[in-house]
């Protein structure tokens, strides 16, 4: 466990998914792409219950990944668009197994 300025240094990846890269996906605009990339090793953490000090904001996140709140700001949104990729992604991958 680790606080959380230590995962906002470190850029999210996602090969699996996003094998060029985010700014490759013509799903994701260029803005949620520099979001997901900035913020999703902090998001990815917090998920997980690595960080050791989330604020009110990372665990308002939380909610909105747990569908229990709406979405209030552009990271969020972009959170929002990135699991709803990775999630038909995968289904489609089950699909053509």
């Amino acid at each position: 466990m680790l606080p959380r300025e230590h995962y906002l240094k470190q850029p999210f990846q996602d090969r699996e998914h996003f094998p060029a890269g985010f700014d490759h996906s013509s799903q994701l605009s260029g803005i949620q792409a520099r979001l997901i990339r900035k913020h999703g090793a902090l998001i990815h953490a917090l998920c997980r219950g690595e960080v050791t000090d989330p604020t009110d904001e990372d665990r308002h996140l939380l909610k909105v990944i747990a569908r229990q709140a709406a979405p209030k700001n552009p990271v969020e949104q972009a959170w929002l668009k990135y699991l709803s990729i990775v999630q038909d992604t995968s289904t489609s991958l089950r699909k053509s197994a």
